[in-house]
């Protein structure tokens, strides 16, 4: 007989429960189960149909260990001798599990739906088969056709392998420094890179050049061999970027219509791309028309000429040649940039990719956004902010995926959290709590006070029922890619044992 083929309790009744809702199970004695184990009900009415539950607490009855009996043994120095749980007939324990799907059959099909049969007291109580745990979260059952992240880490382990489509919803990982939510990252990249979807990472910690590289990708760092173009900004953008203009709104007006000029050129094809020199020489030819101030015309051409001290802008990447850039996957580099600078990096190529994307000029493709509260911060604005809440909002319809990461949630834009389906909730400080709450999922209140202890590479899986119908633990599985882990902690004791500890010893 198999582990989920032997019963490990029995539904109790008593003036609370059973309901459609929450059960009470007597645990059959030496059996054990942990919090958030799926089990199973079987019932049977008009149709054969299984009670999914999820544990979610447990209690022990044993009035020989009452405080009062405590006391007693202690007063008159006595030991404790009573019969243990197996033979006992007042030691008994309890747990109670909330009821989150029934499995059925129609046509010779298993289906789920929300239960609708009321358990019966009495009935036998199992652990979930690997089958029904599947069903019930909505997993997929091929690794070939899903995506294989990790095993379930209650009751039986249990491969979780979503469904594929599940990226296309966009994913939120979230997690203290040190938690794994980098590393499941990388587990996921290598799952993606299977199904040939190409991946952009916005590396702001250089957490994964060496993932990129392993994967068969490029690294670019801006500046070096990587540049942005000033057509993939709005003129709002661009005018921020120029040294003291916004102390005059007629230079702002003079540069806003020159580089107007140019956008309405590149999108009608009368030219294929603009430069800094480009938006120079235009603001000398548009600005006379706007005014007869000289001196006017010449400071906005002198003060947009200074963009060009930006090495972030250049030529940057012809859409003939951003598919094979990006594919199968690259890394921009982004950790030597000041706050300014990589605002800008993220926000151009952000949004040229989408406007690529949808003229269909490239293929679907992952944006992987790390530290995302930094360019989606809540209750205040950002250049990068408005572009991605549009991938999140469109990108399922066009094949335009994000991944958003952050060690902070409680800094992070709560509407594009919510239109993250999928989301990986590793250890996570009280504080940071409540920025998850409102996205959930039907994540119990027990599991959210387990996050701040959660074991590293362990973490919450959660989403909407399209993803994964209900939150439960879950282990990340290894790397494939080894030696593909970027942004370790340093290790300074050794480095002081292997190096500086000769160099700074003073000579006798």
């Amino acid at each position: 007989m198999t582990v989920d083929e032997m019963p490990i309790g029995t539904v109790a009744s008593d003036t609370e429960t059973p309901t459609f809702e929450v059960v009470r199970i007597k645990l059959k004695a030496g059996n054990d189960v942990r919090p958030n184990t799926l089990i199973r009900i079987p019932v049977s009415r008009s149709e054969a149909a299984t009670l999914i539950g999820r544990i979610r607490t447990a209690h022990e009855h044993n009035p020989n260990e009452a405080t009062g009996a405590i006391h007693l043994r202690d007063t008159l120095e006595m030991k404790a001798s009573y019969p243990k749980e197996e033979e006992s007939t007042t030691i008994f324990r309890v747990v109670e599990a909330e009821l989150v799907e029934e499995l059925y059959e129609e046509k010779g099909k298993k289906k789920t739906r929300s239960p609708q049969t009321l358990p019966q007291s009495g009935t036998e109580v199992f652990l979930a088969t690997d089958a029904e745990i599947v069903l019930t979260l909505g997993l997929a059952t091929d690794p070939g056709k899903g995506l294989y992240i990790g095993d379930t880490v209650s009751g039986i382990t249990t491969k979780v392998i979503l469904k594929r489509e599940a990226i296309q919803r966009h994913f939120f990982i979230g997690g203290t420094t040190g938690s794994g939510k980098s590393y499941a990252m990388g587990v996921l990249a290598e799952e993606l890179r299977k199904h040939d979807l190409p991946i952009i990472f916005i590396d702001t910690q250089d957490e994964y050049a060496a993932l990129a590289t392993k994967l068969g990708g490029i690294v670019r760092v801006p500046g070096k061999d990587f540049n942005i173009r000033i057509s993939s900004l709005t003129e709002r953008e661009v005018i921020g970027l120029i040294p003291a203009i916004r102390e005059s709104d007629l230079q702002q007006n003079i540069v806003a219509a020159a580089f107007n000029e140019l956008m309405v050129e590149l999108k009608t094809g009368t030219i294929d791309k603009f430069v800094i020199d480009d938006l120079v020489e235009r603001i000398k030819v548009v600005g006379p028309k706007l005014t007869t101030k000289k001196d006017s015309v010449a400071a906005a051409a002198f003060r947009t000429d200074f963009l060009k001290r930006h090495d972030i802008f250049g030529e940057g990447i012809s859409r003939e040649n951003w598919p094979k850039t990006m594919y199968p996957c690259m890394s921009i580099r982004c950790k030597s940039l000041t706050a300014g600078s990589l605002q800008t990096v993220a926000t151009a190529v952000l949004r040229e990719l989408q406007d690529l994307r949808l003229r269909n000029f490239i293929p679907p493709y992952v944006a992987v956004i790390d530290e995302a509260h930094l360019f989606v911060p809540e209750g205040e604005g950002s250049a990068c902010k408005q572009v991605i809440r549009e991938g999140v909002r469109i990108g399922r319809h066009h094949g335009i995926c994000m991944v958003l990461l952050t060690q902070s949630p409680v800094d992070i834009d709560k509407s594009v959290i919510r239109q993250c389906n999928t989301r990986m909730i590793f250890a996570l400080e009280p504080d940071q709590l409540d920025a998850i709450r409102g996205v959930k999922a039907d994540a119990s209140e027990a599991m959210l006070k387990a996050l701040p202890k959660m074991p590293q590479g362990t973490c919450l899986l959660s989403g909407t029922y399209e993803s994964v119908k209900h939150s439960i633990p879950l282990k990340v599985r290894e790397r494939e890619t080894l030696d593909s882990e970027g942004g370790k902690t340093p290790d300074i004791f050794g480095e002081m044992a292997d190096s500086w500890n000769a160099k700074l010893k003073p000579t006798k």
